[in-house]
């Protein structure tokens, strides 16, 4: 038998979900069943943004820690209008938050193919050492340690950018940029877009790049 629906404040369904997840998300179909379309989507709005610690742990196994947030804080925003456009079932805590973390990977693999986030920064470091799987983003050159090259003209890598093919473009952002190893580049690239690519090829994709955007500097 359904539970009966008895509208709830934002602060008592937040009470209510930290003392007992299920019941907080019976209380939303109760609000369905009952015809509260408005209030049941309210609350499976704020079921999905207490679910920000999910979000930041997934997106922390994926980029570094100074984009953290502001990755989480998209990838919140892409949940929220998710439930607006297609909610979830709501079949139990487990299935809501197995929906939330896909929902949080896919906008960590859809921000590589956006070049703003390739070109507003200042600087990019071209290392060529290879076990480096995490490539320093200075904000000043003067910052950068020995063994380092920097280019900070945003018009050339931009037009280095701009003239690679659309895979290769994703294969550059997430290799140099977000600086994934080359394997979960493979993966990224496999699972979310159905390219296939291996780690050799993500690898010279990556220094191809790195030595047009030298040479390019250097004429």
């Amino acid at each position: 038998m359904p539970t009966p629906y008895r509208p709830l404040s934002d602060e008592a369904f937040c009470d209510l979900f930290a003392s007992d997840p299920e019941r907080a998300i019976a209380h939303i179909h109760s609000a369905l069943h009952a015809g509260e379309l408005e209030a049941g989507q309210k609350a499976t709005q704020l079921l999905a943004l207490l679910q920000i610690d999910l979000i930041r742990t997934v997106v922390s196994k994926n980029v570094r820690g100074d984009l953290v947030d502001e990755v989480a804080d998209g990838a919140l925003l892409k949940v929220v209008e998710a439930v607006l456009a297609n909610p979830p079932e709501l079949v139990n805590l487990k299935q809501f938050r197995g929906w939330v973390a896909v929902i949080a990977k896919r906008h960590v693999a859809s921000i590589a193919r956006d070049k703003r986030e390739q070109l507003r920064r200042d600087a990019i470091s071209l290392n060529y050492d290879e076990s480096d799987v995490s490539p320093s983003w200075p904000d000043e050159p003067e910052s950068v340690e020995v063994g380092y090259e920097i280019i900070s003209d945003v018009d050339l890598i931009r037009s280095q950018y701009d003239c690679r093919s659309d895979d290769h473009r994703l294969i550059v952002y997430m290799r140099i940029e977000l600086g994934f190893p080359s394997k979960q580049v493979v993966e990224i690239l496999a699972g979310e877009y159905g390219l296939e690519y291996s780690a050799n090829n993500v690898d010279q994709i990556a220094r191809r790049f790195r030595d047009d955007c030298r040479g390019a500097r250097e004429q």
